[in-house]
């Protein structure tokens, strides 16, 4: 199998938006499955993207060390790697690395502070206080570890530097298990201080401090359980607000720093608010916990699994989210700008459209603007829509700050592609399309191979950048053309070419022959340019000549089986189409899976939104038969024409139709198989394999039936001739008989003279 059916369906898996889905392994979304719903569905915003806008950092702070293996980093891993690149070689007596990692070790699996700094001795005084200070936390006495952590802190500048922040982060963590929370959060703001001011933070403390400094304001405020003292005091209900939205700062400072952890805290935080009325109708009013909730709504859709369970419904009809939205929507609207366009997409979604309305009356941004044109679609004016979907996708361009995610640009580019084809703009929605393939590969092939005209098409692909060479190590993978999608939609335009029979215009938009394929078994799933070329031979070959003899027409019969042949064994890679019916960019394991049988999509009423006569031009363009494996029905029907120029009391008459009727049984054309059979009862010979007719076919014996007149002229001469011959013996014989006759009547005739 080429290399785009083993990666394709994954590939756009992973990046799949849209609305309507085939059914199927790993089938794309697709734009135009159901456009209607496409193009009125909620605008939906990624959660990390949106949650990384809530505050600005500078540049160059702090960032989050959270790798895949979290082991890479633990304090084992970096005191190792500490020791190997020589950080502590002038703050410990001499060493070998082997007798170091050795104290370590035993240092790790001390109890106790004491037996942990006894077991370490010789290493850096600040190493042996921390390994203290963590055998200590470990065992949960954590005053001792306090003792530990806060004696690094009393080191000389020179000697502490090494694990500063660490002893500073570890000092937040154990007073956090004291209950000191006024402490605990000095230390993680002194974590950051020092991090910030060059010490050495190989774990990313700094960032992780933010987390735990966090983590005390919702535990304070009432939002999450800890194992930790309560609070002697309860907070108010301006503590509350205050404690929370200082919270969720501290979270988006850790998520804009790189941390995935601060996304899952900051959706569990938006998560759990939903959940509490009381606790969400105080922390609403604080401008970023509402945008932070905003941000939740907003992104139900995109699957995060700290959202909760999903019970099945529409995510905006859940009690949870019908709170916040109520919440949110009842707050006072924030200053023109991005968080007015977020607010809109916020009340669209909630179905509050005269509220959406009103937000985004002035709105100049590619969000606001993008809303505004759902809302006209809404309406009816399909003309403003229009006109501020293009103004959202002119503004969403690069340049300025950037305003929507990844995911929310394809997702506007595909929409105005949408809206493009309604308005008969098929070209335009082409060129949308076509710079994100990989993304809506289902959609623009549709648009490429059933609404285009051909020639259209074939000026479209002639504008594109040739296609980049095949890699090297590859040569598989560069024919396939997927990793490039130029030679895909070229070789889309060929096959395309290949069916209306402008062999000859194909040929250059297959992909070269690879020297790999010179020696490797075809599949006939994909084709190059020799192969078109024989294809074009073959297609040469059975001309008709002005003027041709009976046994003549067999050579034209032999070339046109062999084209039969040819279409059936390469067909595939030759004129199979990209979507249905053949879905050549599956390899035609699947019936469906990527463009669409009807311009209605899944639709069983037309769309609204079809193009002016996308209709027509989809029934233009179908594959004759438009059957599954169209190209199977090719082969029957020529194979069917060489039998008619054959004679019909010969082998290959009989052979050729039975091969025309396996294909047709193979295309899933019982009656057109049926059909040749009937013709080869009504005028071909008895065959003695024809029991098995259209199941198993033998070679049809062309070189017989190129000897089949003269063989029928000699025997009928030799018939003639024979019978001229027994002819010519009763004349003779009867004349013999005759002059015997006439012979003996003289006689007699003269005996009886004499006597009388």
């Amino acid at each position: 199998m080429s290399f785009n059916r083993i990666i394709l369906a994954s590939l756009l898996a992973a990046v799949g938006v849209g609305t309507a889905i085939a059914c199927g392994p790993d089938f794309p979304w697709q734009l135009l499955g159901n456009r209607d719903r496409t193009v009125s569905d909620r605008v939906e915003l990624n959660f990390a993207f949106e949650v990384g806008r809530l505050v600005k950092v500078p540049a160059g702070g702090p960032r989050a060390v959270e790798p895949d293996k979290p082991e890479e980093v633990a304090p084992a891993a970096v005191e190792r790697q500490e020791a190997e690149s020589g950080a502590w070689r002038n703050l410990m007596e001499p060493a070998t690395l082997d007798d170091v990692v050795a104290r370590l070790d035993r240092a790790r699996q001390a109890n106790d502070g004491g037996t942990a700094r006894a077991a370490s001795i010789g290493l850096p005084a600040a190493v042996r206080d921390y390994l203290a200070g963590a055998a200590e936390y470990g065992a949960a006495r954590y005053e001792e570890a306090l003792g530990y952590f806060q004696a690094i802190e009393r080191l000389p500048p020179e000697q502490r530097r090494i694990r500063s922040v660490a002893a500073a982060y570890m000092i937040g963590r154990t007073n956090q298990q004291l209950g000191d929370f006024a402490a605990a959060r000095a230390a993680f703001q002194e974590t950051r201080r020092l991090a910030e001011a060059g010490a050495p933070d190989p774990m990313g403390l700094a960032v992780a401090s933010l987390g735990e400094q966090a983590r005390i304001d919702i535990f304070e405020a009432g939002l999450v359980e800890a194992p930790w003292p309560d609070p002697e005091a309860k907070p108010d209900d301006a503590a509350i607000t205050r404690l929370i939205a200082n919270a969720a700062r501290l979270y988006a400072e850790q998520a804009s720093r790189g941390s995935k952890m601060a996304l899952l805290s900051l959706g569990e935080v938006a998560r759990r608010l939903a959940a509490d009325p009381r606790t969400l109708g105080l922390a609403v009013s604080d401008p970023l916990v509402r945008r932070l909730l905003v941000a939740y709504v907003t992104s139900q859709e995109r699957g995060y699994y700290y959202y909760g369970p999903d019970d099945g419904t529409d995510a905006a009809a859940r009690p949870a989210i019908v709170r916040v939205m109520a919440a949110v929507l009842s707050e006072p609207a924030p200053a023109p700008g991005p968080d007015l366009d977020r607010l809109a997409a916020f009340a669209y979604q909630a179905g509050r459209y005269d509220q959406a309305e009103r937000l985004v009356a002035n709105a100049s941004q590619p969000l606001g603007l993008w809303v505004r044109a759902k809302l006209a679609l809404r309406r009816g004016d399909r003309a403003a829509a229009v006109r501020d979907w293009t103004a959202a996708f002119a503004a969403n361009q690069p340049g300025g700050e950037r305003t929507l995610d990844e995911e929310s640009d394809l997702r506007l580019r595909g929409e105005l592609a949408v809206m493009r084809l309604s308005q008969g703009e098929y070209g335009q929605s082409l060129q949308l399309l076509f710079p994100v393939a990989t993304t809506y590969w289902g959609d623009l092939i549709y648009v490429a191979e059933r609404v285009l005209t051909v020639d259209e098409l074939k000026a479209f692909v002639d504008g594109l950048p040739p296609p980049r060479p095949p890699a090297a190590n590859d040569d598989n993978a560069a024919r396939s053309g997927w990793v490039d999608p130029v030679p895909s939609l070229r070789a889309l335009l060929a096959r395309r070419l290949v069916r209306l029979g402008r062999v000859s215009e194909a040929i250059p938009y297959f992909p070269p022959a690879q020297p790999s394929e010179k020696t490797q078994e075809r599949d006939g799933n994909t084709a190059n340019q020799d192969d078109a070329r024989d294809y074009l031979a073959a297609v040469e070959a059975t001309r008709a000549p002005s003027f041709e003899w009976p046994w003549q027409k067999v050579s034209r019969a032999e070339a046109l089986f062999q084209l039969a042949t040819l279409s059936r064994q390469q067909g595939m890679g030759l004129m199979g189409t990209e979507g249905p019916p053949d879905e050549q960019v599956l390899a035609g394991m699947y019936a469906y899976g990527f463009g669409q049988a009807s311009p209605n999509g899944w639709r069983k009423a037309p769309s609204a939104l079809l193009g002016p006569d996308e209709p027509s031009r989809f029934a233009a363009s179908a594959p004759r038969p438009d059957s599954r494996y169209h190209y199977r029905g090719v082969a029957a029907d020529r194979a069917a024409a060489a039998a008619d120029l054959l004679p019909q009391r010969s082998q290959a008459y009989a052979a050729t139709l039975c091969w025309a009727a396996a294909y047709a049984i193979q295309n899933g054309d019982q009656a057109k198989a049926d059909g040749f059979y009937r013709r080869y009862i009504a005028n071909g010979a008895y065959q003695a394999w024809a029991k098995d007719f259209g199941q198993t076919c033998p070679d049809p014996d062309f070189d017989g039936a190129r000897t089949f007149w003269w063989r029928q002229i000699k025997t009928w001469f030799a018939a003639k001739a024979a019978s001229v011959w027994r002819h010519i013996g009763l004349v003779l014989g009867a004349a013999i008989g005759v002059a015997l006759l006439a012979a003996l009547i003289r006689r007699s005739r003269t005996t009886a003279d004499r006597h009388s």
